[in-house]
């Protein structure tokens, strides 16, 4: 297979790790609020839910895993932020996620009710999705490959279908009006894969290196599949916010951006329409559970060796199937001040890694990273800090602390 090709590979699996639940409900959604502000407001969306994305990948590339870079702080920090990372991204909240907006959507096009219902499907959703997930070394194979281009290519089908409706720019809801950048910025939260991809990085590589590619082009490689998930990311929620810009012509009423591209789908065809959208919902939130229990799995292998890799991943599908019957409005709940607290010191550590130099900045690290957990703990009590009222009440403490360490790193003599 030419290098070329392999790169193109890689970056469809990039993409389909990265784009499942939240992915699809939130572009849609934000863009019908905005309104007549979507252009602010879909780059702030952008830079959470793509730009920091591929940085974190990139990221945990260059430090040779999410430990290493955590490890920057502290060993104690590594272990205890990397575990509450992979917990996040793991079993407690991402992936059972999937699998409750996988049944939401195909309740409503098979008329499925009941606990019942809900708990052969997630028993069924996670015992595919852990059969193809303790083989990470063929997601590109099998994600890439196959399920990430029919994904796009129903995603493309289901936009063809509302080509036709006009665009109305209709006003701006709520904090969309006031503040749509910070507001789409922090709607990018819950798509968690700025988290999500400091643990991608490692199941990137196994794929870089299953297909063959030399040592010395592991790194370019991976920078490639990195942005081009990221151009995938960026073409797939462009054609979502479209529609949701014409959701005013067939849902009007819209709570969620699930019932907006439902509603897109019935305006296409009733019949069609609703086993398209099911489709769409259930390959991109297979694609990501297949991705994040690869990770997961791959990870607290290497920390509790004495459990096995499939071992493991096998308890965190049964743990997520268990989780996915509280509800998707119950996880979505519970993920917000989680992500709050988690995010602001990931995406620290993201801009951090990039630092010029090569001298170790031990107290940049420590500085930076400690003040960002404190302030987002803050801000969560509802304590003021500059910038709280656009939801970045953690950004200017963190980068007085970064400067200040990044500053004192610098008086220390080099040695060599």
């Amino acid at each position: 297979m030419a290098l070329k090709r392999k790169g193109i590979l890689l970056s469809f699996t990039v993409f389909a790790m990265f784009f499942g639940a939240g992915n699809l409900i939130f572009p849609a959604f934000l863009a019908f609020q905005a309104g007549e502000n979507i252009v602010p407001a879909f780059i702030g969306f952008a830079i959470t839910a793509i730009g920091f994305p591929v940085l974190s990948l990139l990221a945990a590339e260059k430090a040779g895993s999410l430990s290493a870079l955590a490890g920057k702080v502290s060993k104690l920090f590594s272990l205890l932020f990397t575990v509450a990372i992979h917990l996040a991204i793991g079993p407690c909240l991402a992936i059972p996620r999937t699998s409750s907006t996988s049944f939401e959507m195909l309740k409503a096009a098979f008329s499925f009710e009941g606990l019942a219902s809900s708990i052969i499907f997630s028993a069924l959703f996670f015992l595919a999705a852990a059969i193809i997930a303790l083989h990470p070394e063929k997601l590109s194979k099998r994600l890439g490959r196959i399920l990430a281009p029919i994904l796009i290519l129903l995603i493309i089908i289901l936009f063809a279908g509302t080509i036709c409706i006009d665009l109305n720019s209709t006003s701006a809801l709520d904090e969309w009006a006031s503040s749509p950048f910070s507001t789409g910025f922090k709607e990018g939260y819950q798509t968690m894969d700025a988290v999500a991809g400091l643990a991608f990085g490692s199941v990137l590589i196994i794929n870089i290196q299953a297909l063959g590619i030399k040592k010395e082009d592991e790194m370019k490689e991976g920078v490639k599949a990195a942005i081009g998930g990221g151009i995938f990311l960026l073409f797939i929620y462009a054609l979502l916010a479209v529609i949701g810009m014409k959701a005013n012509a067939f849902a009007p009423d819209a709570k969620t951006g699930a019932d907006i591209l439902s509603a897109a789908a019935w305006w296409i065809s009733p019949t069609v329409g609703r086993y398209l959208i099911a489709a769409i919902f259930l390959i991109a939130c297979f694609n990501t559970a297949v991705g994040l229990l690869s990770s997961c799995g791959e990870y607290f292998s290497s920390i509790a060796p004495r459990i096995s890799r499939n071992k493991w991943i096998a308890i965190f599908a049964i743990v997520s199937a268990v989780i996915a019957n509280a509800g998707l409005s119950s996880i979505i709940a519970i993920s917000s001040p989680v992500l709050e607290l988690l995010y602001p010191a990931a995406i620290t550590l993201i801009l951090l890694a990039f630092l010029p130099g090569q001298v170790e900045r031990h107290l940049t690290y420590i500085l930076a990273v400690s003040v960002s957990l404190i302030s987002s703990l803050l801000a969560m009590l509802n304590i003021p800090l500059p910038l709280s009222a656009y939801g970045f009440g953690w950004l200017l403490p963190t980068i007085t602390a970064g400067i200040i360490g990044f500053v004192l790193d610098n008086k220390k003599p080099v040695h060599r």
